[in-house]
């Protein structure tokens, strides 16, 4: 497929809010509306400088994203990858407690248990999934984070999108519930 100036903006454009998002908003994570407005009131500034917190550090939000649409290149841009392929691109990129995920503890980080699942030779989507690790892991959020890179590289095919997005997900815990997978 060939693909115009309007995608590659379009592209951009995505890749662009997403810093932005990630990194504007990551000061304040978790806050509710109430604690935001006591102690930051209405936002219009840079909240990191307030908070003396760095604006740019490593983040799994974004590297993570980019690190799941890199299988596609790991395994000659097929369409059909699989979850165990997806989780085999994790072992290949991916550096223990330096790179991509929140290292937050086994049993913690339902990235950082899935990761060490598959060093421990439990393939995707197994790895991650509720069985092997149990509800409460299994289905925090990162997975509705990572999975927006897959719309960017399917224009105009959602359901390829979601498609592939539910084979990483699968990767990382194989709780479907989070999103619909078709």
């Amino acid at each position: 497929m060939k693909l115009d100036s309007i995608y590659e903006e379009k592209v951009y454009a995505g890749v662009l809010g997403k810093i932005i998002g990630v990194y504007l908003g990551r000061p304040f994570e978790g806050w509710t509306y109430d604690r935001i407005m006591s102690e930051l009131g209405p936002i219009n500034y840079y909240v990191h400088d307030k908070l003396k917190v760095p604006l740019i550090v490593t983040d799994d939000d974004i590297t993570g994203t980019f690190t799941f649409i890199r299988a596609l290149n790991d395994y000659n841009y097929n369409y059909n990858i699989t979850s165990r392929q997806i989780g085999q691109t994790w072992l290949n990129n991916i550096i223990e407690k330096e790179t991509i995920l929140w290292w937050g503890g086994v049993g913690n980080s339902t990235e950082h248990t899935a990761y060490q699942n598959l060093i421990n030779g439990i393939p995707a989507p197994e790895s991650g999934s509720i069985k092997k690790n149990g509800k409460v892991i299994a289905e925090q959020i990162g997975a509705q984070i990572f999975i927006d890179g897959w719309a960017m590289v399917c224009p105009g095919d959602p359901e390829k999108a979601i498609d592939l997005a539910g084979r990483a997900v699968r990767q990382r815990l194989q709780a479907v519930s989070l999103i619909h997978i078709g």
